[in-house]
């Protein structure tokens, strides 16, 4: 048997060398590190025999026995490495363990502010950042109140000029958070500032069935235009009718994850029209799922957040959580079906409240639900009012003005689109 010793800078340039000396036949013995280099024993029988599970045959025997540069790897040794991993595992939970009880004794307070933090959904890392500081001679209440001025004003939030100035603006986000609803909602809430002609409804959703028809339902109410486009081009010659100080509302169809990076929503048009994108998304959604969204809609450039669903939620705390770590603003949020009365700018102490379990569900309505009692548009009313007066054709189940509620002369969800109990419309 041939045996030869190899020093090289790694396991390709080693491999090569002994394939230059030995030939393919080549078996490695051993392979080790000696200042910093590698050094290789290989050995060739001069049989020639390629029975040897070592042998580096012209089959790429080398490749599959060293795998590339590892070593070769016996099962005893596998299973002691397996052992160790877990071992340390087990330490660094124990240490972390040890670490948060130590903590826990020095600052005892703050830890009780953080064990309640986290029973409300707030991820641990941010509890116990809120919780540190506060003065361990404070009492709970004034703690709290602390706790509650942290979170509140660390919340991002936006107050979104469009609203005021006009112009085109879209919400975007995935499937099922509610973003047809909102635009319902924020067109009633401009209609109600500023009357019925400063507000125009657009969708480009033609994948679910029935968003068209909700918007149209609405539209018929409210007495506002809504057209159904065929592509994005066609945003461009609307932004030219539409003029100065209207607001168009864009409907966009529910995109996955992981195809938003590839549709890049109204990226052909935006150097001809100016778009601005609002994220719509759900308090329901994980942590998690929350950070993903987040992540994947930036190539969509999102100006604010709207938050939906927030009464469907266990814990706020999780969801805030998310929106705490990263700087998009919180716009509006929704906490019911309501049109109107569930449908709020966004009030960060409120939800700060809402999420420690300070605050009951329920709240005065953010702009009057009664038409009766809008400051403006008489022109708004009598269209709404006709609605509810006068028969209307039936989608699918009774007729709207036979469901119209006492709030908002029925400007509900339920009250446009029939649905399944409990389902939010549009989502």
């Amino acid at each position: 048997m041939n045996v030869r010793r190899y020093r090289a800078k790694d396991m390709g340039d080693a491999m090569r060398q002994v394939r230059e000396h030995q030939g393919a036949d080549a078996v490695i013995l051993s392979s080790r590190r000696v200042d910093g280099m590698l050094e290789i024993v290989a050995a060739v029988d001069a049989g020639g025999g390629t029975d040897d599970p070592m042998r580096a045959g012209a089959e790429g025997g080398m490749e599959r026995v060293l795998g590339y540069g590892q070593n070769p790897v016996d099962p005893q040794l596998n299973a002691m490495r397996r052992e160790l991993s877990n071992l340390r595992h087990l330490l660094v939970q124990q240490q972390g363990a040890s670490e948060s009880s130590q903590w826990a004794a020095r600052h005892p307070l703050a830890a009780d502010l953080a064990a309640g933090l986290i029973g409300r959904g707030f991820e641990d890392k941010l509890a116990r950042s809120v919780a540190g500081g506060i003065p361990e001679d404070t009492s709970i209440e004034t703690a709290w109140s602390r706790v509650r001025a942290r979170l509140s004003s660390a919340l991002p939030t936006e107050q979104p000029e469009i609203l005021e100035r006009g112009g085109m603006l879209a919400l975007v986000g995935p499937t099922g958070v509610g973003k047809t609803s909102t635009v319902s909602r924020l067109a009633l809430r401009q209609i109600r500032r500023m009357g019925r002609d400063a507000v125009s409804l657009v969708t480009l959703d033609r994948q679910r069935l029935g968003a068209y028809k909700q918007l149209q339902a609405f539209g018929q109410m409210a007495g506002v235009p809504v057209m159904l486009l065929e592509s994005e081009r066609e945003l461009v010659d609307l932004a030219v009718r539409a003029g100065e100080g209207r607001l168009v509302l864009v409907d966009t169809a529910g995109q996955a994850t992981q195809d938003v990076a590839e549709q890049r929503l109204f990226a052909h048009v935006r150097a001809e029209v100016e778009i601005e994108t609002w994220l719509v998304i759900a308090a329901t959604h994980q942590g998690r799922v929350l950070r993903q969204l987040l992540q994947a809609f930036q190539g969509n450039t999102p100006s604010a957040l709207v938050l939906t669903k927030v009464d469907e939620v266990e814990h706020l705390g999780e969801a805030l959580s998310v929106l705490l770590e990263q700087r998009l603003g919180l716009a509006f949020y929704s906490d019911g079906l309501g049109l109107a009365e569930h449908f709020h700018a966004v009030d960060s102490m409120y939800l700060t409240r809402l999420a420690l379990h300070d605050t009951p569900m329920g709240r005065a309505p953010s702009f009057s639900t009664s038409l009766e009692q809008a400051p403006v548009q008489q022109s708004l009313r009598q269209p709404l009012q006709q609605a509810a007066q006068q028969p209307m054709q039936s989608l699918g189940a009774a007729p709207v003005a036979d469901r119209l509620g006492p709030a908002d002369q029925g400007m509900i969800l339920e009250s446009v689109v029939p649905f399944r109990k409990g389902a939010h419309v549009g989502l």
